[in-house]
């Protein structure tokens, strides 16, 4: 024990004695070392200012308190801003681009403080650089309150006569639905009962002509669907064929008096003539009547057979008539159906489609509708207020108050914050303007959970906008108490971030030992990697067989449009990070859309006392048995423990954080 004492007492031999210059005590501070170098910032930074990275893009920077993620988010920002400053134009990277820094505490109200600071950034540039010219038209444009009450005003005419257009065409659609049977009969349309009726018209005049219908085969035979169509059951066909057609009511007359006809001569075969014996005597002439009956009697049976005969047979001509109409009817009945149930899909989904496109125009038609009163209001006070100095009504030409100070929505009669934002997004990339914005949004856990959630939700709303980079650090346990559960975080978090990462701790002992060495001052503190503007790991090419494996593991990863591309460019960001990017690729998939039994069947069976072993999932899983399998299809030798583990650990690294 004391031997073990006095070597935990001696210093490492590869540390040096602490410098003097070396902070006595380390405060919480935003400046204050990191806890780690992540790699994967770079390719964070690459992202952001990439020139095929489609924008609006939102990069979320996720951990707990204390984690670590303002010196990552100073770190990402560091490098985008090295990366613009170096890149050439036949660099993969955007030169025109503009990196803005923003304390969450500074976002009351959300969209003042965000223009505020992309107003001084750019400004930063200089008063007379693209910059600065793009921030001064911005404000300007901004600033006018009658200008912006007209254009208001015209949009809202726009807006409103499209959503008159939108609303008719949703008339349209939902007359075209309820007249969906008429349209398909007589519409013109190239159906299957289209196809069924022509290649049977000699067998449907046949039939139709023997009913008395005359005129075209075909038109006859669509009106008679339409009617049944209109019918509660399809068995009505078949009913009005038995006796409501020329000829059916005959024939069932016949069948009915040769049915009767049959019982009488079939009752006095049986009788014999005993029931005529009291008429001898009533009439004269009455008993040779009687006695002519009595002597035929036994030829009255074979009578009483033929006319059974003779109605039998009008009974089944009559129902063969009947299937002989009714048949092609049933089966038209059942292609109209068909026909129907496809067209009234497709037409459900315009009208869905039409309906959200009329829910959105109306939704900035109250927006524009807003902007116009308010524009209006401003334009009043304007005129009411002229006493007032102008430097505190409106911002000079370059963007200052009177005070020196950014004046971007400060003022009741200054800009319009979300009006001088949009006018920012339109100018973005004219005229050698920056082409791209890169948002980096910090300072969350200073305020509540209700603050920061709200925060994140305008700063979303504001910033999704083209040629703009919002990356975020946030704590996910924060904004799911902000939100009002995990639940609903989770759902807006998918929705806000498309490329996350999570900042996690320290992962051993030797990490720990370093960074506090580095805090003592014994040990230098890391530098940032060199830039080199001319290329990135991003644009490694992608191979055949990388490509057909994503593809079969994409339905893991989950089953919508929004968690496939999620998966894809998670794995197109964290595929650097390693050279196995075939497990990656699994591994990534299974985080991303995974269910608990599955997730449960990977951990049990990545044993790493057997690193070497060749992975194998439990047969209770097949769907992930499945994927393994297609794995190793592609694979020169079977996943190991190891090496899922390996990947495992990047996966992680890219998966939206659980509230």
């Amino acid at each position: 024990m004391t031997e073990m004492m006095g070597a935990m007492e001696r210093p490492a031999a590869m540390t040096t004695a602490p410098s003097a210059a070396a902070p006595l005590f380390h405060a919480d501070l935003p400046e204050a070392p990191g806890f780690a170098s992540y790699p994967a910032l770079d390719l964070l930074a690459d992202l952001a200012l990439h020139k095929q990275s489609q924008t609006p893009l939102t990069i979320g920077l996720f951990g707990g308190p204390g984690a670590g993620k303002t010196h990552a988010l100073q770190a990402l920002g560091r490098r985008a801003r090295s990366l613009a400053a170096q890149a050439e134009d036949d660099s993969p990277f955007l030169h025109e681009a503009v990196t803005v820094a923003v304390d969450a505490r500074n976002l009351q109200p959300a969209a003042t403080g965000l223009a505020s600071a992309l107003h001084k950034s750019l400004l930063a540039k200089g008063p007379h650089t693209a910059a600065g010219r793009l921030a001064a038209t911005a404000l300007e444009s901004s600033t006018d309150p009658q200008a912006a009450a007209q254009e208001a005003g015209a949009r809202l005419g726009e807006v409103r006569e499209r959503l008159d257009a939108a609303h008719e065409r949703l008339d349209e659609l939902k007359e075209r639905r309820a007249g969906l049977t008429e349209n398909l009969l007589f519409g013109g349309a190239h159906r299957q009962l289209d196809d069924y009726a022509r290649r049977n018209r000699k067998s449907l005049e046949s039939a139709l002509t023997a009913f008395g219908f005359a005129g075209d085969a075909l038109a006859t035979y669509k009106e008679l669907l339409r009617d049944f169509a209109a019918r509660p059951a399809r068995l009505t066909a078949f009913s009005d064929s038995l006796w409501a057609y020329a000829g059916q009511t005959r024939l069932l007359v016949f069948a009915a008096l040769l049915a009767c006809l049959s019982w009488v001569f079939a009752l006095a075969a049986q009788t014999g003539g005993a029931g005529l014996t009291e008429l001898r005597g009533v009439a004269e002439g009455a008993a040779g009547v009687v006695d002519w009956v009595e002597a035929h009697a036994p030829g009255f049976l074979h009578i009483s057979y033929g006319a059974m005969g003779l109605g039998a047979f009008c009974l089944a001509l009559n129902i063969w008539r009947a299937l002989r109409f009714a048949l092609p009817m049933t089966r038209g009945l059942r292609l109209l159906e068909q026909d129907a149930r496809a067209s009234r899909a497709e037409i459900d989904g315009e009208i869905a489609r039409q309906s959200n496109v009329i829910a959105q125009m109306s939704d900035e038609t109250l927006r524009l509708a807003s902007m116009l009163r308010a524009a209006e209001a401003r334009a009043q006070e304007r005129v009411g207020g002229a006493d007032k100095p102008f430097a505190q009504r409106a911002p000079s030409a370059s963007g200052q108050s009177a005070s020196g100070q950014s004046a971007v929505g400060q003022s009741a009669g200054g800009p319009d914050a979300e009006a001088y934002l949009d006018a920012i997004a339109a100018g973005l990339g004219e005229d050698g303007a920056p082409r791209r914005v890169i948002i980096l949004l910090d300072g969350l856990e200073a305020l509540s959970a209700p603050q920061a959630a709200t925060v994140v939700d305008e700063a979303h709303h504001l910033l999704n906008r083209p040629g703009v980079v919002l990356v975020m650090a946030a704590d996910a346990q924060q904004l799911s108490a902000g939100w009002g559960g995990a639940v609903e975080a989770a759902q807006r978090l998918e929705r806000y971030v498309q490329a996350p990462f999570n900042i996690r701790t320290l992962r051993n002992q030797q990490a720990s030992a370093t960074y506090a060495q580095q805090l003592l001052g014994a040990t230098p503190l890391p530098e940032d990697r060199p830039v080199d503007a001319s290329s990135s790991a991003l644009d490694a090419p992608i191979k055949v067989i990388e490509s057909h494996l994503v593809s079969k593991l994409a339905g893991m990863a989950g089953d919508t449009p929004r968690a496939v591309k999620r998966y894809l460019n998670c794995w197109r960001i964290a595929r650097p990070m390693t050279p196995d990017t075939s497990a990656l690729a699994l591994m990534l998939a299974l985080d991303h859309g995974g269910d608990s039994g599955e997730l449960a069947a990977m951990g049990a069976a990545m044993d790493l006392e057997e690193p070497g072993k060749a992975l194998e999932i439990h047969p209770g899983e097949p769907r992930l048995a499945a994927a393994l399998a297609a794995l190793n299809s592609f694979r020169p030798s079977p996943l190991t423990h190891a090496q899922a583990h390996a990947a495992w650990m990047v996966a992680r690294d890219y998966s939206l954080p659980t509230p």
